[in-house]
C-alpha cells in the first residue's frame, strides 16, 4: 500500500527547497549595471587621488570624457598620449568589465585587462573559479578601479 500522505510531505519539502534556492539565487545575483555604476564611482575617487599626486609632480592629470551616447562605457584620458576605454559587457552568468589602453605613437591598443564578476559559475566558465566547484567570482569595485587607474598611470596593465 502506498502512503500518499508521506509522499505528499516529501514532494512539498522538495518544492519548498527549490523555491528557497531560487529565491537565494535571485537575492545573491549581481546586477551588472549597478555593479558598473559602483566601479565608475570608485574610478572617480581613485582618479582624484591619483591626480593629486600627479599634479604635485607637475604631470598632466587623468580626465574623464563624458559621451552621452556611450552608456556602459567610460573614457579616461591621461595627458595627450593615453586613452583608456572601460566597458561593461553583460553576459548571462558572468559579466565582465574590459579596460583597454590605447596610446602613442599611433593610438593602437597598448594593453588590455578583463575583470570577470557575477553569479556562481563552474570552473570551466571562468578562470577565477575554483576547480571542481562553484563560487561567486570577481574583484570588488574598488579593486577594479585601483587596477584601472594604476594601469593608466603606468601605461600598461600587469
Amino acid at each position: 500500500m502506498v502512503d500518499y500522505e508521506k509522499l505528499a510531505a516529501q514532494a512539498k519539502a522538495a518544492q519548498d527547497a527549490a523555491a528557497l534556492a531560487s529565491r537565494k539565487e535571485k537575492e545573491s545575483a549581481v546586477d551588472p549595471r549597478v555593479f558598473f555604476q559602483r566601479v565608475t564611482a570608485e574610478i572617480n575617487e581613485e582618479m582624484n587621488k591619483a591626480n593629486a599626486e600627479l599634479l604635485k609632480r607637475g604631470m598632466d592629470a587623468i580626465s574623464r570624457n563624458h559621451l552621452p551616447n556611450f552608456d556602459g562605457i567610460v573614457f579616461l584620458v591621461f595627458g595627450a598620449g593615453f586613452m583608456c576605454r572601460v566597458e561593461l559587457e553583460v553576459q548571462l552568468r558572468v559579466s565582465r568589465i574590459k579596460a583597454i589602453i590605447c596610446g602613442p605613437p599611433n593610438g593602437n591598443e597598448v594593453s588590455r585587462k578583463e575583470f570577470f564578476f557575477g553569479q556562481e559559475v563552474s570552473a570551466s566558465d571562468s578562470p577565477n573559479a575554483e576547480r571542481g566547484g562553484l563560487r561567486i567570482v570577481g574583484p570588488s569595485p574598488q579593486e577594479i578601479a585601483q587596477d584601472i587607474i594604476a594601469g593608466i598611470v603606468v601605461g600598461t596593465f600587469d
